[in-house]
């Protein structure tokens, strides 16, 4: 397979150039299972694992390589697996913080030029939960596309309503409103997705990212079933990511639902998904207004005048409290836990047999 194929480009050939003659090769990163990897590269599909030494001098769950990497392996003469050696530089990700009170990131999907943001138009529809994705797209340097799908499902009047309030959110974002269901309807898609191109879909589960790969596809690759009619929650028939090159020459990197995307940054982001409250701002009287008592706020009086919806500045307060929260403990626990890795590596240097003996 050609790496043109995979999304090789100028960019990562000016990555790979130090380790060029050396007896190492790119490749993609398809699957990550744990610490086990499947590579694509121009000597095919390949299984894999990092090096030792990599595994020891990296630095945060983030640093590992991610489905979408391109990496620098050899292959081992004994078993004809790839041993990764290095991660070449992102050009994006799409990231969230990991579950639970560790303060570190995930890599859901690296090296992405299309985020597709995908929403169902049955009980899944939710405005708010999109804002929180839109923030994390935009932050992670993709350019973004919202699919609100299962069009199928919704009566007319409420699906024209429901992209019009898509619309008013969406900041110049295009919006495909479509059916899975339907080969057709899938065509949008297909012309983000030139040759070399790589689009992401993410979304919450049972909101057909996997009908769409598999439309994508041509033909039947991931296990689809119906959303529980209790919750219109799926059942996760996604096991794992996987980036997958497209008959016509597109990339696309189906995604397991995630059950929450609690962000990791996004300062950014949150600029550009809510510019127009942050363009409202301007005009308060205090440039330090707090949009609540102030007199002369222009926030306040966008959302009495009927401009500026309530809900979408309380998502917008929400998502910067957020941030904020989680800058501040990312920077103070990330200073402790290098500590704790700088404490280790020493006193396993000075526990290794070899190095005692050079004593």
């Amino acid at each position: 397979m050609k790496l043109e194929t995979l999304g090789w480009n100028i960019f990562f050939e000016a990555r790979f150039t130090p380790y060029s003659g050396k007896g190492l090769l790119p490749g993609r990163i398809s699957i990550q299972h744990k610490d086990r990897y499947v590579l694509l590269s121009e000597q095919g599909e390949v299984n894999g694992k990092v090096s030792g030494k990599f595994r020891f001098e990296v630095k945060g769950l983030h640093n590992f390589p991610a489905v979408g990497d391109w990496v620098v392996f050899e292959i081992d003469s004994g078993d004809q697996s790839a041993v990764i050696h290095h991660v070449l530089e992102r050009r994006s990700k799409f990231s969230r913080k990991v579950a639970g009170d560790r303060p570190d990131e995930q890599v859901l999907a690296a090296n992405v030029d299309i985020a597709f943001l995908v929403m169902g138009l049955d009980g899944n529809y939710n405005l708010r939960r999109l804002e929180r994705y839109l923030t994390a797209a935009r932050e992670s340097e993709a350019q973004s596309v919202i699919v609100l799908n299962k069009s199928d499902l919704c009566p007319r009047p409420f699906l024209e309503e429901c992209a019009q309030e898509v619309l008013s959110i969406a900041q110049g974002i295009d919006v495909i409103v479509m059916s899975a269901l339907r080969t057709e309807d899938v065509a949008p898609l297909h012309s983000h997705l030139a040759p070399g191109i790589t689009g992401v879909l993410l979304g919450s589960s049972g909101v057909g990212k996997s009908t769409i790969t598999n439309q994508l596809l041509g033909m039947e690759h991931s296990k689809v079933q119906a959303v529980r009619e209790t919750d219109n929650h799926g059942r996760h028939t996604t096991p794992h990511r996987e980036l997958l090159v497209l008959p016509h020459g597109g990339i696309i990197i189906d995604t397991p639902g995630l059950r929450e995307l609690q962000l990791w940054s996004g300062e950014d982001g949150l600029h550009d998904s809510f510019d127009d409250i942050e363009e409202l701002a301007t005009n308060c009287r205090f440039r330090d207004c707090r949009h609540e008592a102030e007199p002369g706020c222009a926030v306040k009086s966008a959302m009495q005048g009927g401009t500026l919806e309530p809900e979408r500045y309380e998502s917008y307060q929400k998502l910067q409290r957020e941030i904020q929260f989680q800058i501040t403990k990312n920077n103070s626990t990330a200073k402790r836990l290098e500590k704790e890795r700088d404490k280790k590596k020493a006193n396993q240097l000075k526990n290794n047999p070899h190095n005692r003996d050079k004593q």
